[in-house]
């Protein structure tokens, strides 16, 4: 079935509904209540990344609603994205720049996240020494398409399985011997908080899987 691109925000919301209904309760998934009450979702970034991989996840958890104590609809989603710097990044395009992205903060300044989505990217030293330090106080990470090197670059997959973009099997078995790849799947649970999906539409697969 094909659908439209014009399509009214209350058929997003129940399509979303839907098939959030269907989904099955994983407590390994799940993030520890906030004083807030806000979720914190960090979209990594850096040079060249892939924009179908931040828009899918975003949009999932920007759609989520759930019901206060009132039966008001309310957000529980604080999103936001975060690079080595705030200084504007083009990402991926097709024989011209891709669009040009501010990041909300850097990897200095930027608010603890409770769920960090990794997109395809370029990456950068800076990007691996924070991912090792989000994931030693065990917060949620997930990466989407190729965003599985970064996460593997910065050790986090090591002896633990993961998959990617099917196009880089032979390159990530090359790159990564020690962790175990595995094909065919839409995403993978490495461990209790850590998960990559594969390519594009895999990430809102496990966008939904976490929310």
């Amino acid at each position: 079935m094909r659908v439209s691109n014009r399509r009214e925000p209350a058929v997003k919301h129940l399509i979303l509904a839907a098939t959030l209904a269907m989904l099955p309760i994983v407590g390994s998934a799940a993030t520890k209540p906030l004083s807030n009450g806000m979720i914190k979702v960090a979209f990594a970034i850096s040079k060249h990344v892939n924009v179908m991989d931040v828009a899918g996840p975003w949009e999932v958890f920007a759609d989520t609603s759930v019901k206060d104590a009132q039966g008001k609809d309310i957000a529980p989603y604080e999103l936001y994205t975060v690079a080595a710097s705030k200084t504007p990044l083009q990402s991926a395009g097709a024989n011209h720049p891709g669009l040009t992205i501010t990041p909300d903060y850097d990897f200095a300044d930027a608010p603890t996240p409770d769920i960090v989505v990794v997109p395809a990217q370029h990456g950068s030293s800076e990007l691996e020494a924070w991912l090792k330090k989000i994931h030693a106080q065990h917060v949620t990470i997930m990466s989407v398409c190729t965003g599985a090197f970064n996460l593997a670059q910065a050790g986090l997959l090591d002896g633990k399985q993961a998959t990617t973009h099917h196009w880089y099997f032979g390159n990530f078995a090359r790159d990564f011997p020690d962790v175990k790849l595995v094909k065919d799947v839409r995403y993978v649970q490495a461990d209790s908080v850590t998960f990559t999906a594969g390519g594009l539409t895999s990430g809102v697969d496990l966008a939904l899987h976490l929310v």
